[in-house]
């Protein structure tokens, strides 16, 4: 009788979650700061309503540094890893996501395995950590939108206890090496006390990949927020107000990391509201 009333109550909350979601006649997507305590290890929270024709379509997400753990629908919770490349997702029309944006450093501290085993990859959150059912049943009967970041927000809070003096240390050089794309990597390492390998080691298992490369892909995400703020549509000056070398330098980059020229994709409509975190300096 317990289980049953407790599958009524999920169904309930969940069809609730579905029919609010419904009323949106566009695609919406939003990303909100996270609570005081949390700021530390996550960069925000925020929802998806995919709308889109032909019932099904492969969405490119660009590489951020960071890891989200995901609630599609009334399906249970998934983490997808760091991507060192842009990752293909397959949504659908009437898709609800609801995600928890882990911070670059982070994901080691919050989930408790090395990043490399999780980067480029999308994954439930139970083949990687415990609790991941009790966040699905608890989510599941949320009835109200932002009751299911809450969920989020107070299951990564329960995991912070594993948080480790390397763990942090690696979130701080993120936050100096994402700050400018001109800042040295050995510059980082020894204000951290940290030899060129320790630095190299302590990046893969907490990022999944090298310094070098999260300064590379943190630089094309300041190539995207300049391109939104300066009049000149030249990519050259673009890529010399984003710290390239030159413009060629700058194709070079965009296409490794993302798999499309700058020129492509800059023409291409780019969703409002990704990347606000980084915007709003979160």
């Amino acid at each position: 009788m317990t289980q049953r009333r407790s599958d009524r109550m999920s169904a309930s909350g969940i069809d609730h979650i579905l029919s609010w979601a419904r009323s949106f006649r566009d695609p919406f997507y939003r990303e909100f700061a996270p609570p005081h305590d949390l700021a530390g290890y996550v960069a925000c929270t925020w929802i998806r309503i995919v709308r889109c024709t032909g019932g099904e379509i492969s969405a490119a997400i660009l590489p951020d540094g960071c890891a989200d753990i995901m609630l599609y629908d009334d399906r249970p919770p998934r983490v997808a890893g760091p991507d060192a490349v842009t990752r293909q997702a397959m949504v659908w029309d009437g898709l609800v996501i609801f995600g928890i944006r882990i911070r670059p450093g982070a994901c080691r501290a919050v989930l408790g395995c090395s990043a490399a085993e999780i980067v480029n990859g999308c994954v439930l959150l139970g083949d990687v950590v415990s609790g991941a059912r009790e966040l699905h049943r608890t989510t599941l009967a949320s009835a109200d939108p932002f009751g299911r970041l809450t969920a989020l927000e107070h299951w990564v809070r329960s995991r912070l206890d594993r948080a480790t003096g390397n763990d942090r240390a690696v979130i701080t050089a993120c936050r100096l090496l994402g700050a400018g794309s001109r800042t040295d990597v050995g510059d980082v390492a020894r204000r951290l006390e940290w030899n060129a390998r320790m630095m190299h080691r302590q990046f893969v298992a907490a990022c999944g990949y090298s310094p070098k490369h999260f300064q590379r892909i943190m630089r094309i995400q300041e190539t995207l927020r300049i391109a939104n703020r300066i009049s000149s549509g030249r990519l050259a000056d673009l890529a010399a107000a984003a710290g390239f070398a030159d413009q060629p330098h700058m194709t070079r980059d965009f296409r490794d990391i993302t798999g499309f020229t700058p020129g492509v994709y800059l023409a291409s409509q780019m969703s409002p509201g990704w990347g606000t975190w980084i915007d709003e300096g979160w």
